[in-house]
């Protein structure tokens, strides 16, 4: 495992683009983007900013082998940057017609925040024919690592996910149906 750099920028939005690509089910991702218009266009603009912010206020961590990818994030201040991250992000992904909805959205996941100090796993990827390889597992697994002593909370989607990390150690805390998909809030403090 190796920590990234914004050298690594394409590297790692190209393994979350390809991750996500065709996944249509309900879930955070496909509720965000908007619709219309070119899909991986609209899909690596939001994998982009991900990892943008990522590199400003978190860590992003690439597999070895560069077919997986995970990126932590803590708790973002506001910033002219972050700023312009998040026009970008509003205009060219979002859409004026999905504002409203991505704000309630938003102020659920926030909602279960944890009240301390926490680190939040916002994602991770592996390119979708290296998957079952273990090539995940072992990247969550070195890259918790970083952060003994330190709450770590993901949101997932899919029971699948959910599974993954309770097998990693997380703890599911709450999950919910609000949305047009499932959100299973988890955490795990990492010794």
């Amino acid at each position: 495992m190796k920590k990234a750099t914004s050298q690594d920028r394409e590297i790692a939005v190209d393994i979350l683009c390809r991750a996500f690509i065709n996944i249509m089910v309900p879930n955070s991702i496909n509720y965000v983007i908007k619709k219309s218009g070119n899909r991986y266009k609209t899909l690596k603009i939001l994998m982009e900013y991900q990892f943008d912010l990522s590199l400003l206020y978190g860590s992003i961590f690439l597999s070895d082998d560069n077919n997986g990818c995970i990126l932590y994030l803590d708790q973002p201040k506001f910033s002219p940057k972050r700023f312009i991250l998040e026009l970008k992000l509003l205009f060219c992904c979002i859409g004026f017609e999905n504002i409203f909805k991505v704000l309630k959205r938003e102020k659920l996941l926030k909602s279960f925040h944890p009240e301390e100090k926490f680190i939040h796993l916002w994602l991770m990827a592996v390119c979708p024919d290296e998957q079952g390889k273990g090539i995940g597992t072992k990247l969550l697994q070195e890259s918790l690592a970083m952060y003994r002593g330190e709450l770590i909370y993901v949101e997932t989607t899919t029971p699948e996910n959910r599974t993954f990390y309770s097998q990693n150690g997380f703890k599911i805390f709450h999950e919910t149906f609000e949305l047009d998909y499932p959100l299973y809030f988890l955490n795990k403090t990492e010794h």
